[in-house]
């Protein structure tokens, strides 16, 4: 009985802890990553936007064209879809909203290009500032780019909810551990109970010491608790993160938009000027604030893989333990024989 009590635990602490390392390191290397990728997609393309409305504001666009700045957050954009595509562990329905954004981020782009052209051919034209306000329509309307990188932001934070919830990560799962190793400590114990009983030896070394041994194997799961508390923080820096990020992003966005506006009611001569209605912008987190923010996230994540990785410890106590409990019941059988 304590020989296959024994194997019982090992295995189910076995199974629990590689569940944890699997879910610390899909957690580190897929979903937040993917998390931020969406983040940094819809600040570039906010990003570019009000760049492109300050270069036709400004007529740098003339020279220039929409400027450095957008063409740096285009590529940033492109570039965190592309990564968001690799590390997404979501579904093939990820795929889908991400090549759907792509086309239409290149419909923006050539709205841009076509206002660009307009307006190199006449600086007061309208047509300019007509494309202008229809590409940032395309960011903006409903089910617009910002929209699509909303969902996908959604779906992404409601696979890492899953991941940290269910299977081995449920709550249920801590007792298929504790269970076995409160039957094994039990057993032990009536075991010494017994021999001392039933032997007159108070003590019986092997025993205790796999007593201990089990002892040790219930300390190396703590690195488990503990790994399972990182993700919990990981979750939690994350949303935290997500809000900081947003603050900016719409501080951002209502400045562009603003632009905009009064861009449209030059334009229109204070006939379609309305077109555009923008929020007073927010003051938003400062820059070291967000960086701060993903560094949480990105350490606790860290934290969670790092404090895994022990489960060589466990099967070395548990072995040991297997090994001792024969040395503590022969010579009192053979005794009693």
């Amino acid at each position: 009985m304590l020989e296959l009590a024994l194997l019982i635990v090992l295995g189910t602490s076995a199974w629990v802890f590689q569940g944890t390392r699997a879910t610390a390191e899909r957690v580190g290397s897929h979903s937040v990553p993917s998390i931020q990728h969406v983040l940094a997609a819809h600040a570039a393309l906010v990003e570019a936007d009000q760049a492109a409305v300050a270069s036709f504001r400004s007529g740098a666009v003339g020279l220039t064209g929409p400027g450095e700045r957008y063409q740096n957050q285009i590529a940033l954009a492109g570039q965190s879809l592309t990564q968001l595509a690799v590390d997404s562990v979501a579904g093939a329905g990820v795929g889908q909203s991400i090549q759907l954004v792509q086309g239409q981020l290149a419909a923006y782009s050539g709205l841009i290009e076509q206002a660009d052209a307009h307006f190199r051919k006449d600086p007061a034209s309208v047509l300019a500032v007509a494309d202008l306000w229809y590409a940032s329509r395309l960011l903006h309307m409903p089910d617009g780019i910002l929209d699509q990188l909303d969902d996908l932001l959604a779906v992404e934070q409601r696979t890492l909810d899953r991941q940290l919830t269910t299977g081995r990560m449920a709550p249920g799962w801590v007792a298929v551990w504790i269970v076995p190793v409160t039957v094994l400590l039990g057993l032990l114990l009536a075991t010494q109970v017994f021999l001392s009983r039933r032997f007159r030896r108070t003590f019986n070394p092997p025993l205790i010491a796999a007593t201990l041994a089990v002892l040790a194997l219930a300390a190396g799961m703590s690195f488990d608790f503990a790994a399972r508390g990182e993700l919990t923080a990981t979750r939690q820096a994350g949303t935290t993160l997500v809000g900081v990020w947003h603050a900016r992003i719409d501080a951002a966005d209502q400045r562009g938009q603003k632009m905009l506006g009064e861009a449209v009611a030059k334009a229109c001569r204070g006939a379609c000027g309305d077109m555009v209605v923008a929020k007073a912008a927010a003051e938003p987190p400062a820059e070291e604030a967000l960086t701060a923010r993903i560094k949480d996230v990105d350490g606790h994540a860290a934290a969670a893989t790092a404090t895994t990785g022990r489960l060589l410890l466990l099967l070395l106590a548990a072995l040991i333990a297997m090994a001792l409990v024969p040395l503590g019941l022969y010579p009192r059988i053979n005794e009693y024989r």
